[in-house]
């Protein structure tokens, strides 16, 4: 929840566009999965095969495969299209980001994870170099996900309505989307796919920034939530 909200706040619609996560356990902190809800693709980069099916049991990952080119098979069609997709590259990251130089496949968003001290630090400088598009490179990232805000969201406070099976939870997720303006594609985005991408979300509650109005719209219809984080 926090990867997405740091990704709206950067954009609100990651329609075409392409990011790229590289490193141990890239595609584990449901990223991945973060940016199919928000529209786009991600290309993850790890050379563990492991971690990589891991997260594509998960659900945060689409597809796994073993080369780029199959990776940029699999993603040009979607990217164009404006769809949806997150594919796991079992690949040394070094060799892999040479590649993607070479071919000039340039990524929208860059999401470097730790530890890369084998990486050598000049290749690293000319690869930023080379991302000539609106880039975010971290090699380090922090508790709260791609945006480190924790103040109020322009969205409202989050709050956790329980479900206690899947009929009850299509219910309040009708309900929520009944009180959610037309006209806000975030938190109607995030209500509408967040099951298709995280399947730990397809039980037990839901999760979702409101106002204090449509906290009270809710509470109108006998729903309030529980804990608050």
């Amino acid at each position: 929840m926090r990867n997405y909200k740091g990704l709206v706040d950067h954009r609100a619609d990651w329609g075409g566009r392409l990011v790229l996560l590289c490193g141990p356990g890239c595609a584990l902190d449901g990223l991945p999965a973060a940016v199919s809800i928000a529209g786009g693709t991600t290309l993850a980069i790890d050379s563990d095969a492991a971690a990589m099916k891991s997260a594509m049991r998960a659900g945060y990952l689409d597809f796994v495969v073993n080369t780029l080119d199959e990776a940029l098979r699999t993603l040009k069609n979607e990217v164009r299209q404006k769809r949806a997709l997150s594919v796991g590259l079992i690949g040394d990251v070094n060799v892999t980001l040479t590649e993607m130089v070479e071919r000039g496949v340039q990524p929208d968003l860059w999401v470097e994870y730790p530890s890369h001290a084998e990486r050598d630090p000049a290749f690293l400088r000319a690869f930023e170099t080379f991302l000539q598009r609106e880039i975010t490179s971290r090699s380090k990232r922090d508790d709260a996900g791609i945006s480190a805000t924790n103040a109020l969201w322009r969205y409202g406070n989050v709050y956790r309505f329980a479900a206690s099976d899947v009929s009850e939870l299509r219910a309040l997720d009708e309900a929520l989307l009944i009180v959610l303006p037309p006209d806000d594609p975030v938190r109607r985005r995030w209500i509408e796919r967040v099951p298709k991408y995280l399947r730990e979300a397809r039980s037990s509650g839901r999760w979702i920034w409101l106002s204090e109005k449509e906290l009270q719209s809710l509470a109108a219809q006998g729903l309030n939530p529980g804990q608050q984080p």
